[in-house]
């Protein structure tokens, strides 16, 4: 009776293997996922993703980079209305995993553009670490940061100076101007900018033409395109840097609507046109100067020094052709937002950041 008790030993065996092959088949095939309400999920259900995920360190644009390389901008004006960035582009954005499916991305953030004068940037002021380190996280907050008031000569300042930015990982660029003005007050104007965010065509960056003289310093031009978007829709945009003479501030505003009229027309078929830069101006004079009832200003009826005293940076566009603009913009008082003393902050400058936010779709699509 004992014996017949403990059962075959072939029965044994057979319900060993029953078991354990079940137990193969199982932790091969399913995942066990949670501690306190357990979930069991087929193991091919945690691949779905992965084949949209855009990994880190991956180039959003592994096409033609020659237009899109980190250096110094040639002053050349275009030659052509070809968009250089959609046939280029396209191939690279459909090379990325993300782009495979737009649905699977979360909504593509606005674009945040700044304009900043730095108050004589050079050297010194790089070599300080309060103006150096506050510089670096202001334009860390912005897409786009058209820089006035570069008063070095050497070639080298800004990409030291974006060497900075990048430390902690970020991929900024520049597009810098050639160092012109009225003798002995030469300065330069840059853009620094996001590369994962906006790039530019560094064969359509040119200095506005000015045989007379009639403007102190040079303007900037430069053509960018948002980033992220799908080439067919992102959005394409002339960006112009200009620095206003305090001295001649009245004749140099008055010669804004032909600076605009000019970069429009000047043969790239770009009517997005957005004026960013120190104007010696506030928006109660500028808006009226530039004529048109869709002329916007980013910045109203505040203060853009640190002193709350004056209104002199501003972003200007016309929304009648530049939908893109968002309707929000201001000065960044760094001053505040930071908790800085005011003698630190004049360290950095006296001048606050001023900008605009724009949606990155063509046509102002959100």
């Amino acid at each position: 009776m004992e014996d017949s008790t403990r059962g075959n030993p072939i029965q044994v065996a057979v319900v060993v293997l029953l078991l354990a092959g079940g137990g193969w088949y199982f932790f091969k095939n399913y995942n066990i996922q949670g501690l306190d309400g357990v979930r069991v999920s087929p193991k091919n259900e945690l691949w779905g993703d992965a084949e949209l995920t855009s990994f880190p360190g991956e180039s959003e644009f592994s096409g033609d980079s020659t237009r899109f390389v980190a250096g110094i901008a040639a002053a050349s004006s275009p030659t052509t209305s070809e968009n250089p960035f959609t046939s280029t582009a396209r191939t690279a954005v459909a090379t990325t995993p993300a782009s495979a499916s737009p649905r699977s991305s979360a909504r593509i953030a606005n674009l945040r553009i700044a304009s900043w004068a730095l108050d004589g940037f050079g050297p010194t002021k790089l070599a300080n670490p309060i103006a150096r380190q506050n510089i670096v996280r202001i334009v860390h907050q912005f897409d786009i940061v058209a820089l006035q008031q570069i008063a070095a000569i050497e070639r080298d300042l800004i990409p030291r100076l974006i060497d900075e930015i990048n430390q902690s990982g970020r991929r900024y660029d520049f597009v810098l101007g050639q160092s012109n003005g009225p003798a002995g007050r030469q300065e330069q104007l840059a853009f620094l900018f996001d590369t994962t965010r906006v790039r530019v065509d560094r064969n359509q960056t040119y200095t506005v033409a000015d045989p007379q003289n009639q403007m102190g310093y040079d303007p900037l031009v430069a053509w960018f395109q948002a980033a992220q978007p799908p080439v067919e829709t992102a959005w394409t945009f002339s960006l112009v840097n200009i620095r206003v003479d305090l001295g001649q501030a009245p004749v140099e505003v008055a010669l804004l609507p032909g600076i605009l009229k000019s970069v429009r027309n000047d043969g790239r078929g770009e009517d997005d046109v957005v004026l960013a830069g120190l104007f010696q101006a506030d928006d109660a004079y500028l808006v009226p100067t530039l004529v048109g009832d869709n002329v916007v200003a980013a910045v109203r009826s505040v203060p853009t020094d640190l002193f709350g005293r004056y209104q002199t940076s501003n972003i200007l566009m016309d929304t009648t052709f530049c939908s893109e603009y968002l309707g929000r913009g201001g000065a960044l008082d760094f001053l505040r937002v930071y908790n800085m003393s005011l003698a630190d902050a004049e360290v950095v400058t006296s001048h606050l950041p001023v900008y605009a936010e724009f949606t990155a779709i063509e046509g102002g699509r959100l």
